[in-house]
C-alpha cells in the first residue's frame, strides 16, 4: 500500500493484517536465525531440533515486538490518516513497553519506549532509506542544496 505523498497529499489506508503477518514472520525468521547462533554458541553436542524447544522464547520474543510494531504504526496511521514520523514514534513505544512488560521491569518499559521509540521517529523523520530529500521534486531538491552549499554553487550547477 502508498502511503501520503508530497504530490497529491491523499492518504491511502495501509492493510493492517498483511503488514503485521509479514513484519512478524520476517522478525520471526530474525529470531531463529540468533536461536541457531545461540544453540551453536552454547551447547556443541545437541541436535538441531533442540532450537525450538530450547530458544523457542527468543523466536517469539522477535516475532511479537515486530508485528506489535508494525500493528501500531498501522493503526496509528491510519487513525490519523497521515504517515509521518509520529507513527513510528509510537509503534516503537508501544515495542519498547512490551519489551517492558516481558521482563517484568517498568524502568526498563519506560527506557526502551523512550530509545526505540526516538529511534525510529528518527529514522522516520529523516525519510528512512531514501534521506530528507524523499518528498521533493527538483527544483525543492536543488534549493535546498544551495542552503547547505552557500559557498560551494558551483558543485550544484555542475549536476
Amino acid at each position: 500500500m502508498s502511503s501520503t505523498t508530497h504530490k497529491d497529499n491523499v492518504y491511502h489506508e495501509k492493510e493492517l493484517i498483511l503488514n503485521t503477518l509479514k513484519t512478524t514472520l520476517g522478525f520471526a525468521g530474525v529470531g531463529l536465525l540468533i536461536a541457531a547462533v545461540q544453540n551453536s554458541y552454547n551447547d556443541s553436542n545437541t541436535r538441531a531440533s533442540t532450537v525450538f524447544t530450547k530458544y523457542g522464547s527468543t523466536i517469539t520474543g522477535f516475532a511479537l515486538l515486530g508485528g506489535i510494531f508494525t500493528a501500531t504504526e498501522t493503526v496509528t496511521a491510519n487513525i490519523r490518516k497521515t504517515d509521518d514520523w509520529i507513527n513510528g514514534a509510537v509503534g516503537g513505544c508501544a515495542t519498547g513497553l512490551t519489551v517492558g512488560i516481558r521482563a517484568r521491569s517498568h524502568t526498563l518499559g519506560l527506557g526502551a519506549c523512550l530509545g526505540i521509540g526516538g529511534l525510529m521517529s528518527l529514522y522516520e523523520f529523516s525519510g528512512a532509506w531514501k534521506g530528507l530529500l524523499k518528498y521533493k521534486n527538483e527544483d525543492e531538491k536543488r534549493e535546498w542544496r544551495r542552503s547547505i552549499f552557500k559557498n560551494n554553487n558551483h558543485i550544484i550547477d555542475e549536476e
